[in-house]
């Protein structure tokens, strides 16, 4: 079981690889059998395993040009499980829009490495960034 510390540091080294659009640096933050959760998103989307979560990371680069911060670190019972609220600022590549929205991500975590998020932000804030200006 890895510390708190370690487990924020993993989520810190996915940001930044998003950051620098480095979709290697991002998966190397999380174990072979990841799953990411959207619900939200519409569909609400479920992808299982690095090999999946690889394009779907890649294709972000083609709309969005974005930071994500960690702003509050709420710690659970269970100690490989953390809530993370953090926002994002940025551009939609697409429409040149400004990009900004705030998340909750239900972090879990196997051996300082993510194993499972579920992520929520507001969709009608991406769906606003999308449309011409």
């Amino acid at each position: 079981m890895a510390s708190r510390d370690e487990n924020v540091a993993a989520v810190q080294r996915y940001f930044d690889g998003f950051a620098v659009e480095d979709v290697e640096q991002m998966l190397s933050a999380w174990v072979d059998d990841c799953v990411y959760v959207e619900r939200f998103s519409e569909p609400p989307r479920r992808i299982e395993g690095k090999d999946n979560l690889r394009p779907y990371f890649s294709k972000a680069f083609d709309f969005f040009e974005m930071r994500l911060e960690i702003t509050a670190v709420h710690e659970c019972v269970e100690p490989d499980k953390l809530i993370l609220e953090y926002s994002s600022t940025g551009t939609m590549l697409t429409t040149g829009r400004p990009y900004a929205n705030s998340y909750i991500g239900i972090y879990w975590f196997r051996d300082g490495q993510i194993w499972q998020v579920n992520e929520f932000h507001n969709p009608m804030i991406t769906e606003r960034a999308r449309q011409p200006m």
